[in-house]
């Protein structure tokens, strides 16, 4: 009974530890506002235990981005990059994902930190578990 008990015991951290660890998902973009602002792949790591999460994108490397996690289990995060426009000039842009884990999908949009625009870049796209 004792054996048992120390390998249920076992089983069970060892399952902890692979729900504590990061795991990070590759979210492709399918559906997007054509302006350019939103990557076309982005790779999420999240860690919800420490409450922190990178991103890394075509447009950009690995990033800290702040982490919620919201009652419906969904990620929601924020991140602030420094991008070139078209012209050469440097924008700030913040950045928003809403990871959806149990649905596999994600919804981003973009604002630009100092200029007034009036396009808010957006995309959505689906995603899958790389590592975890």
């Amino acid at each position: 009974m004792k054996a048992s008990l120390t390998a249920i015991a076992a089983t069970i951290i060892s399952a902890q530890s692979v729900l504590a660890g990061t795991v990070e998902y590759k979210c492709e973009i399918t559906k997007t506002d054509g302006h350019g602002w939103i990557a076309p792949e982005y790779h999420f790591q999240v860690d919800t235990n420490i409450r922190e999460a990178k991103v890394v994108s075509g447009h950009h490397d690995w990033t800290s981005a702040k982490l919620k996690v919201k009652n419906s289990g969904e990620y929601r995060m924020f991140w602030n990059v420094d991008l070139r426009s078209s012209e050469g000039q440097s924008l700030r842009m913040k950045y928003q994902a809403n990871l959806n884990s149990a649905k596999n999908t994600v919804k981003i949009r973009a604002s630009f930190a100092h200029i007034s625009a009036s396009n808010k870049p957006y995309g959505s796209g689906v995603c899958s578990v790389t590592t975890g």
